[in-house]
């Protein structure tokens, strides 16, 4: 084990239907680049189907490695960071636990959006961002753990970990929908315009509570962002003002909004201008809970449908070692 690990110091986790299947079809050529990159001490992965990255991740660290790359879109960096820890559950007023204190995690971008490569100011090319974690300083980062709730049954999912961003509400409806219309028709930009148009004139406010590091505030919520990152997918800066070392999460809500008012304040909300809008509540906190008080509203994480309401984020300060 030992010889091996010295063969092989960086671990490769690749997800080939990234990118719409590009990453798979142009693989040998992207290996070929990587290889001299990290001068050939580099073991791959392929993960096959939701979940593995995870699975894979730990399953590499516990082998000993103590460097492992994510190389896919957001939702594939999303299941390898999770890796990085022992099993969530329980996390609630528990510290997080790493496998390898000592281990990096690099990320290259395979998606359509890349969104997080964009909130940590990385490169957005791949052979780019294989240079920069040869080259690049690790950097603590926070992490935030979401405990969502299952739609099916109502219990509580078990905890998982996110470097972005989450969406609630309209946002996230979006996203559930689109990748509904995408799994029958291979288009993003079809079945975004489609998801949208069958989204936002109808949607309507939901009363929820919330509890803002116990601070209650009820209210009626068109949509809210938990956010680690600045960034959500289509370039917008919802959290502005948002630090990835902080030790804090952002919030955004955006309050009360019929369908020509949340147009014109997504507007607003993708500029990152918002500064006194009376229907936008920003904030920062160590923990927020968010209950709906009417129906069932949809949670997304890194652009991944995961349930609904109610849920609890929590910031883990300085969890993760990433290369930047």
């Amino acid at each position: 084990m030992r010889a091996k690990q010295r063969a092989f110091d960086t671990a490769l986790i690749v997800n080939p239907n990234s990118c719409s299947g590009l990453t798979g079809k142009n693989w040998d050529e992207l290996y070929a680049k990587m290889e001299k990159i990290f001068g050939g001490r580099i073991k791959v992965a392929f993960s096959k189907k939701s979940g593995d990255g995870t699975v894979l991740a730990r399953d590499m660290l516990r082998k000993g490695f103590d460097k492992v790359i994510a190389i896919g879109g957001d939702g594939t960096i999303n299941e390898v960071a999770n890796g990085f820890f022992e099993d969530t559950t329980g996390v609630r007023g528990h510290k997080l636990r790493l496998i390898n204190p000592d281990a990096i995690m690099g990320v290259v971008p395979c998606g359509t959006r890349n969104v997080l490569v964009k909130s940590l100011g990385l490169p957005a090319g791949v052979v780019e961002c294989c240079q920069n974690f040869v080259g690049g300083n690790p950097t603590k980062i926070d992490v935030i753990a979401i405990s969502a709730t299952n739609p099916d049954n109502g219990f509580r999912l078990r905890p998982r970990i996110f470097l972005n961003a989450a969406e609630i509400g309209v946002g996230a409806e979006i996203i559930d929908r689109s990748k509904k219309v995408r799994s029958k028709i291979k288009s993003r930009i079809v079945s975004t315009a489609a998801a949208i148009i069958s989204t936002v004139p109808s949607y309507e406010s939901n009363a929820c509570d919330l509890f803002i590091d116990g601070r209650k505030k009820s209210t009626n919520m068109t949509m809210a962002v938990v956010a680690n990152g600045k960034f959500l997918g289509g370039g917008f800066m919802a959290a502005p003002e948002a630090s990835m070392s902080d030790g804090l999460l952002d919030l955004l809500v955006l309050k009360d909004s019929g369908s020509l008012k949340m147009l014109d304040e997504m507007a607003n909300i993708k500029a990152g201008n918002y500064a006194g809008e009376d229907n936008i509540l920003y904030s920062k906190a160590k923990k927020v809970l968010i209950k709906s008080m009417e129906r069932e509203v949809t949670v997304t994480v890194d652009g991944e449908p995961i349930g609904i309401l109610p849920a609890t984020f929590q910031v883990f300060p300085k969890a993760l070692t990433i290369v930047t």
